[in-house]
């Protein structure tokens, strides 16, 4: 599954990688790209394995406010 998350509190690009870092670390992640500048993480991850209020409660732990934003199902993934 690909969820959208919005995230407040990130001062620079090293901020970005720590969040990337933080989530690609979670067992069930397969790969994290936050973006520093659209203040917003697109993680790509198995619910089966984690869910995604807990990559919140993540970035949350690491200082970070962290918000659901639009969900991208997998069902309609073309690539």
């Amino acid at each position: 599954m690909k969820a959208e998350l919005h995230i407040q509190g990130m001062h620079c690009d090293a901020c970005a990688g720590l969040i990337k870092d933080t989530l690609e670390d979670t067992a069930g992640v397969h790969s994290a790209d936050v973006n520093f500048g659209g203040k917003t993480a697109v993680v790509n991850f198995d619910e089966g394995v984690v869910q995604q209020k807990t990559l919140i409660k993540k970035i949350q732990d690491i200082g970070y406010n962290a918000t659901e934003g639009d969900q991208q199902q997998g069902a309609t993934n073309n690539g």
